[in-house]
């Protein structure tokens, strides 16, 4: 991980004084995006991805225990921060009871229960599971709950809690500040960030990751739409890769694209904007998105996230 995106998660604070970061995941499928994220976060534990994948191996609750990505096969990134944050809390929303299982199973082996945590060469990671669906709305919908693969959505198998952002949040105990909030809703995406309205609207959201792609068309999303949603909340957005391409204040017709693709999304100002920026396609073709450190090129997003795409609800 670049070191300016290293001073973003501690939010402008000190390198050398880690803290409390927070990881929310909304689709947490096996856990592998949070096990991405706590591979940067939470180096001391060893690779995330591999204890997980051990795990889940031998809970045999998933279809495909190492991800339609073969995210257990990525191996750890070049540059990790040699100290992890003191805490590491992950909120993760999942479903489907099968797979809920299993991650329960995963997270008491690697991590402990949140009550009494494993640490980590000095990181606590508290890894706490809902099971519960995530939308714009409150009660109850239908989800494929006995499912253990990677494609389920909303309106379709057995009775299942639905929740939003904005209420989850809003619960004592809850964090009041995210640093990391990842949504793969399988299309319905937007419909999450919709129910979130009032949490992204106070910035308490420092980075913002979800999946875009045709299935969109089942809760009636649009690109365009969104994009224009977040710019008014106060983000600014990137199609994510090894060289981001912005997308806020530079729409064309032809981004709308429908095919499987992140977007990476930050407050506008923040440090994790400056990242972001830095890591964009337009910011080293001027030579200027480049650490002054190593002259490599700052891809704050392709290393905070593994620079992979991210697909059914991995």
């Amino acid at each position: 991980m670049p070191h300016v995106l290293r001073c973003a998660l501690q939010r402008r604070r000190p390198c050398e004084a880690p803290r409390r970061t927070t990881v929310l995941d909304v689709g947490c499928n096996k856990g592998y995006f949070s096990g991405i994220a706590l591979n940067y976060l939470a180096p001391g534990f060893g690779n995330h991805l591999q204890l997980l994948y051990t795990e889940h191996i031998k809970s045999n609750k998933s279809d495909n225990p190492c991800g339609s990505c073969n995210d257990c096969q990525e191996p750890l990134p070049k540059h990790l921060p040699s100290l992890g944050q003191a805490q590491v809390d992950v909120y993760c929303y999942e479903p489907s009871t099968v797979l809920f299982s299993g991650l329960t199973t995963a997270r008491d082996t690697v991590y402990g229960p949140p009550e009494s945590p494993v640490q980590g060469k000095g990181t606590t990671v508290r890894f706490n599971l809902r099971n519960k669906a995530v939308s714009n709305r409150t009660g109850t919908d239908k989800f494929p709950t006995d499912s253990a693969t990677e494609v389920g959505s909303l309106g379709e198998g057995a009775p299942v809690n639905v929740t939003t952002l904005d209420a989850e949040l809003s619960e004592a105990g809850m964090p009041t500040y995210l640093d990391v909030l990842k949504i793969d809703a399988e299309g319905f995406d937007p419909t999450v960030m919709a129910g979130a309205y009032h949490l992204l609207r106070s910035h308490r959201v420092g980075l913002l990751t979800f999946e875009y792609h045709s299935e969109w068309n089942r809760s009636g999303g649009k690109l365009r739409l969104c994009l224009d949603y977040l710019e008014e909340l106060g983000y600014s957005c990137y199609f994510d890769g090894p060289r981001l391409v912005k997308l806020s204040g530079c729409w064309h017709h032809e981004l709308e694209i429908d095919r499987c693709s992140n977007v990476v999304c930050a407050v506008q100002g923040s440090a994790y904007d400056d990242a972001l920026f830095k890591g964009s396609f337009i910011a080293q073709s001027h030579g200027v998105g480049v650490n002054g450190t190593t002259g490599e090129p700052v891809a704050a997003t392709h290393n905070l996230l593994g620079g992979r795409r991210m697909r059914a609800r991995e």
